[in-house]
């Protein structure tokens, strides 16, 4: 029998789920010259609303896990994404600085199951050689989300008004519902579009990390191991430069390089495309060095500790005259940063204790996304304070060159192992 492919359909909208996802988190950086000028806000209280999401939905990232193993992927991100989609929609009607905040602040914890959702119906959905290039194409929509969408949105916003661009974007999450609800089955054994042979090949070589029995340990306790800080260290830094980019860039232009919206949402897309071929760029470089013997981890942070490299290409940024000029090097910057994007992910499930790789992200992501508390509000004060981006952009800078050496000469080549007696059996 010749097996189906429903498998492919999953990741698709998974990537599509993952698009509007990041759509709905970008749009207020597009919004945010209208947002400022109709309700008097100022960079330091931008900056605030822009971290506002951070506070819940990193909070969220421990507990989330849990919460998609009780309900199961269909209902999670079913009540996922109708929450944060009807949080979209109600941004636009806010008129308040709190108001706004209180949005915010819910509409983290309605996209917080989101990626703890999508790694447990790729976990599920396909077999472990297919995984890589799976999590590559859904979290390539983090990149097209951002980039691709900002011009259509500075036109909605030119013609129609910020108001009217959270609505529509809100409003796209509950199309794909309806696909979601239809196509989606929690196991593939449940679908009707997958047949006995592509429920087999799916089930065929479940990897010896999948045969472990899980871990009862909290999360906090794999602090005790060196090799975890350069992993959490390393998402924080690649967060702080794309939080910082996805709620400043279109303003940067717009103040600072004198663009008009609709040329800056245009311009805006540009870092995000390279982001997205970095993305892809970095599996492929880290596979193919492990294809050449490469231990999995020696071949994973040497590419992490280049990629973390590329954002050194800010600093000529703030020198460069033209606003064409300032536009490529961001552009190099975040698409370079991107080869590492792409693998951060895979990294942890090859340093992770066995039977612990869920818990190990969870913690990755709750630490990585404490830069949403910090980037938006950082840049908000500093552009206040100096009147212009100049220090805002240097200091991701610092933070991603931090993480490259921390990859390149702290991470050790080996998987952390724990004994059956915790207590006794550490091995950093």
């Amino acid at each position: 029998m010749k097996k189906t492919n429903a498998r492919w359909l999953v990741v698709a909208l998974l990537f599509v789920a993952t698009t509007i996802n990041y759509m709905d988190r970008a749009i207020l950086g597009v919004a945010g010259p209208a947002m400022m000028e109709d309700l008097s806000l100022t960079p330091v209280q931008f900056g605030l609303l822009g971290s506002a999401f951070f506070w819940s939905y990193a909070l969220m990232q421990i507990p989330v896990g849990m919460i998609v193993d009780r309900l199961g992927a269909r209902l999670t991100y079913s009540i996922a994404i109708v929450w944060w989609s009807l949080c979209t929609i109600f941004t636009g009607f806010g008129r308040s600085l709190g108001a706004l905040i209180g949005i915010r602040v819910l509409m983290g914890i309605g996209e917080a199951p989101a990626f703890p959702t999508n790694t447990r119906v790729i976990s599920d959905w396909l077999p472990s050689h297919e995984r890589g290039i799976a999590n590559g194409i859904f979290n390539s929509g983090t990149a097209i989300g951002i980039g691709m969408s900002t011009p259509l949105l500075a036109w909605v916003i030119q013609n129609w008004g910020w108001q009217a661009a959270f609505v529509v974007v809100g409003a796209i999450g509950f199309i794909w519902l309806a696909f979601w609800l239809i196509y989606f089955k929690n196991q593939p054994k449940d679908s009707t579009l997958a047949n006995e042979a592509e429920v087999a090949y799916i089930k065929a070589d479940e990897s010896e990390t999948e045969k472990a029995p899980a871990l009862n340990i909290s999360p906090f306790k794999l602090l005790k191991f060196k090799n975890v800080y350069p992993l959490l260290y390393g998402l924080f830094a690649h967060n702080y430069l794309t939080y910082l980019m996805m709620t400043w860039l279109p303003i940067y232009l717009v103040t600072e390089r004198d663009m008009n919206l609709i040329n800056a949402g245009f311009f805006t897309m540009l870092p995000w495309i390279m982001s997205f071929f970095g993305n892809i760029l970095g599996g492929f470089l880290s596979d193919g060095l492990i294809k050449r013997g490469w231990n999995s981890i020696k071949a994973r942070k040497t590419i992490l500790g280049i990629g973390m490299l590329f954002p050194l290409l800010l600093i000529p940024t703030i020198f460069a005259e033209s606003a064409v000029m300032a536009i490529v090097y961001i552009s190099i910057a975040i698409g370079g940063e991107g080869i590492a994007a792409g693998i951060l992910w895979a990294t942890v499930s090859d340093v992770a204790p066995k039977g612990a790789e869920g818990k190990l992200a969870g913690l990755q992501n709750f630490i990585g996304n404490l830069a949403g508390w910090i980037a938006p509000v950082a840049t908000g004060v500093l552009v206040a304070k100096l009147n212009n981006f100049d220090i805002a952009l240097i200091i991701p800078v610092i933070i991603c060159l931090v993480a490259s050496v921390g990859y390149l000469f702290v991470l050790k080549n080996e998987r952390i192992s724990i004994d059956e007696d915790f207590g006794k059996g550490i091995k950093a």
